[in-house]
């Protein structure tokens, strides 16, 4: 079973990863966001896939504790939330997409470094000063 902890760790590295090769590639990701709005690859990427990974985030550990938990519990919510305007809006999303396509690809990288540090201290350092701070 997935635990938050593990999840934190999980999505972390993949939202750095994705977020530097962004931030590092921008024309081409400026590149691939058209191709992503103009494709049916775009609804799966944009929207289905959210779905998922924040279902899964959001269903192995739905407590609202105050706590780093709460950080998994709600990134998890947001994931589903987006997921499901990009599912049931197409047209509007595609047009936001279409109207903002330069800036999204910096901005995306931007919140996905942030997410992608914050989960990375949530799975990784926040036991650590959690257990050292006990002494």
């Amino acid at each position: 079973m997935m635990s938050e902890m593990f999840f934190a760790r999980w999505f972390a590295l993949i939202s750095l990863a994705l977020s530097l090769g962004i931030l590092f590639n921008l024309d081409d990701a400026r590149q691939m966001a058209r191709g992503m709005v103009e494709r049916e690859t775009g609804y799966i990427m944009g929207g289905v896939q959210p779905i998922i990974f924040g279902s899964l985030a959001f269903m192995h550990h739905h407590s609202f504790e105050i706590g780093w938990t709460l950080v998994v519990d709600l990134i998890g919510l947001l994931m589903v939330l987006l997921g499901l305007y990009r599912v049931l809006f197409v047209r509007h999303w595609k047009k936001t997409m279409q109207r903002h396509i330069d800036k999204i690809p910096p901005l995306f990288s931007l919140f996905g470094l942030m997410i992608g540090l914050l989960l990375l201290y949530v799975g990784f350092f926040s036991s650590l000063v959690y257990y050292s701070g006990a002494n």
